[in-house]
């Protein structure tokens, strides 16, 4: 960029002694045209003389301001490639930076994923041991057998009947876990209560009798194991 001045040194005033006022303002305009346009002017008088040595001057500034601009620019340029590198350098960092959460995610989704597998696995595996579990229905002859061990009176044939027609689902609508606990229930619920034994029946009877005092009072109540089996 061109200058927009000249420099006026207060060593002029010498040089300038010997014009007088129109040559000093001749020189001073042709310094100004030549500042500005570089093209130097055709001056016929005194000034004359004293325009070379400011002309000299003036091309002396105008190469210092050029080497000096010259300077700042190169200084510029530095100065952005080391911005620009280490900006560079920070988005290398950033990109890593990047890179290392989406490879975080990654991991953490893998992590999630395998959870899930063995929650699955988990599942899979209280649904084997539940199925190993699952009621299996009695045979007739199971039921039978277990009402004989219990001594009740209830038919095996029409236990087994009734629930093997509802597959096994009581009267509640749920399905059966225990099928004898259900004999159990039967027994309770159609007053087939298990068989006692002859000896209680009979302790039983004769209790009630010594205890009647409209029948008889004072009597000796025998030592239950007197009693024999009848």
């Amino acid at each position: 960029m061109a200058l927009e001045y000249f420099n006026a040194y207060h060593s002029y005033l010498e040089s300038i002694e010997p014009l007088n006022d129109a040559e000093r303002g001749r020189l001073f305009t042709a310094l100004l045209e030549y500042s500005s346009t570089g093209v130097t002017p055709d001056l016929r008088g005194n000034e004359r003389f004293v325009f070379p040595t400011m002309k000299g001057q003036i091309d002396r500034d105008v190469a210092k301001y050029e080497a000096k601009c010259h300077k700042s620019s190169l200084n510029a340029n530095k100065r952005w490639d080391a911005n620009g590198c280490e900006r560079i350098a920070k988005d290398a960092n950033a990109c890593d930076g990047i890179q290392k959460d989406a490879n975080d995610a990654k991991e953490k989704e893998k992590a999630k994923e395998k959870a899930k597998d063995k929650e699955k696995a988990k599942d899979k595996e209280k649904a084997k041991e539940s199925n190993n579990k699952r009621f299996t229905p009695p045979t007739l002859a199971e039921i039978a057998d277990y009402c004989r061990e219990r001594g009740n009176e209830v038919d095996p044939k029409r236990f087994f009947d009734y629930f093997e027609a509802n597959n096994w689902v009581d009267s509640k609508g749920q399905k059966v876990k225990s099928w004898k606990q259900k004999v159990i229930s039967w027994e309770g619920r159609n007053g087939n209560t298990p068989k006692r034994g002859r000896n209680d029946a009979l302790l039983e009877s004769i209790k009630r009798d010594m205890y009647d005092t409209s029948r008889c009072e004072g009597l000796y109540i025998p030592d239950e194991s007197a009693l024999v089996e009848l």
